[in-house]
C-alpha cells in the first residue's frame, strides 16, 4: 500500500483501495509538518487537543477502509514535544514527554482494539535519541515500555517498532527485539539519499539510476548490499520487517524514479517484506500521479510509469479476510 496525507479524503481512500486496489495504508499522525511543527513548544494540552482532532478524523474513514479492504497501520509521526534545533526528539529531554507517549498510545490501544480495519500501531515515526538526559530512557526501552503497555491492552494487533536514529537499515545492526509479543520491525528506504531527494534540501538534481553517487554506482545489486542488515536481522531473529517508507523524487531524470522503484519493490518481495510507498496524494514531489516536470503540480493526463509499476502489485493484493 501506500503512506496518505493527514488529510485524505474518503474519495482519495475509494480511489486507493477501490480502483487502485491497495489494501494498506500507513496513516500518518502529523502535527503541522515533519520534523518541526506545533508540538516543539512542548505544550501538551495543546498535542492532547491535536490528537483528538486528528484520531476523530480516523475514526470518520474507517469505515470506509473496512469496506474497500484496507489495513490501517497507525504512525505516531509527530511526537510529544516534537523536535530541537538538533534535531532530536524532545522525549529524551524531559520525563514528561515520555510519559505522555505512555499515555497516548494507551488512549489509541483503547479506542482501537477490536478494530478490524487496524493492522498496527507504529509507536514513532523516524526517532533520534541524542543525548539521553539523566534518569530517562533509551528509545529501545521507551519502546518496549510502551509496547508492552499497549498488548496489555490490545492482544490482537501488530506493534510496529523503528530503529533509532532515523528508522534507518543500518540501525537494526544495533537493535536488540522487544520482549513482547507481535511485535513487526519497520525502516525506511531512501538510499542513496542523493538521488531520492535530488533537488530539495540543498541536494543538486540530475542525478540519474543506475548511476555513480559518491563516488559509487548505484543499482540493484548494491541496493541489495545496502539492505543486508535487515535480511540479517530478520534471519537472526526470525522476525517479520515492513517497510513503512519508501521514495524517490519524481523528477529524477529520464524516469530514474520508476527504474529505482521496480529495484526496491523487488527486493522487498524477495524478502517477503510488506511495504507502504511514500506517499499518496501528500505533497506532489513524491506523488505517482504527478509527472517528472517539477514545475507541474497538475496530475499527469495519462498514468505515469511509477503509478503502473504500483498498480501493478497492487493488482496482486489479497483482501483482508473479514471483507473476503
Amino acid at each position: 500500500g501506500t503512506m496518505i496525507s493527514p488529510r485524505v479524503t474518503e474519495a482519495d481512500l475509494r480511489v486507493l483501495g477501490g480502483e487502485w486496489k491497495a489494501n494498506h495504508v500507513r496513516w500518518q499522525l502529523t502535527w503541522g509538518g515533519f520534523p518541526h511543527g506545533p508540538a516543539d513548544k512542548g505544550d501538551l494540552a495543546a498535542y492532547d487537543a491535536w490528537l483528538e482532532d486528528s484520531l476523530k478524523h480516523l475514526d470518520a474513514l474507517l469505515p470506509v477502509c473496512e469496506q474497500l479492504g484496507i489495513l490501517v497501520t497507525l504512525d505516531l509521526h509527530t511526537p510529544p514535544g516534537g523536535w530541537d534545533a538538533t534535531p532530536t526528539c524532545r522525549l529524551f529531554q524531559e520525563k514528561r514527554f515520555q510519559d505522555k507517549l505512555l499515555e497516548v498510545w494507551e488512549k489509541m490501544a483503547r479506542r482501537y482494539r477490536g478494530q478490524k480495519a487496524l493492522w498496527g500501531y507504529d509507536l514513532l515515526n523516524e526517532p533520534v535519541e541524542g543525548l539521553v538526559a539523566d534518569g530517562l530512557l533509551d528509545w529501545r526501552d521507551l519502546a518496549e515500555r510502551v509496547a508492552r503497555r499497549v498488548r496489555e491492552l490490545d492482544p490482537d494487533h501488530a506493534i510496529i517498532v523503528e530503529p533509532a536514529p532515523w528508522g534507518g537499515v543500518d540501525a537494526l545492526e544495533h537493535f536488540a527485539p522487544l520482549r513482547v509479543p507481535g511485535v513487526v520491525y519497520s525502516f525506511h528506504i531512501y538510499f542513496p539519499h542523493r538521488f531520492t531527494h535530488q533537488g530539495i534540501h540543498g541536494n543538486p538534481a540530475g542525478v540519474a539510476y543506475p548511476g555513480v553517487v559518491d563516488g559509487r554506482r548505484w543499482d540493484k545489486e548494491q541496493l541489495r548490499r545496502a539492505l543486508r542488515p535487515a535480511v540479517e536481522f530478520q534471519r537472526a531473529y526470525g522476525v517479520h520487517l515492513y517497510v513503512g517508507e519508501f521514495s524517490a523524487i519524481r523528477w529524477a531524470p529520464d524516469d530514474s524514479a520508476a527504474r529505482y522503484l521496480r529495484d526496491v519493490i523487488d527486493l522487498m518481495e524477495e524478502y517477503g517484506w510488506d511495504w507502504a510507498y511514500y506517499a499518496f496524494r501528500e505533497w506532489d514531489g513524491w506523488s505517482v500521479e504527478h509527472g517528472p516536470d517539477r514545475n507541474d503540480h497538475a496530475p499527469a493526463k495519462t498514468p505515469t510509469a511509477r503509478q503502473l509499476l504500483l498498480r501493478s502489485w497492487f493488482d496482486k493484493n489479497q483482501l483482508p479476510p473479514s471483507v473476503r
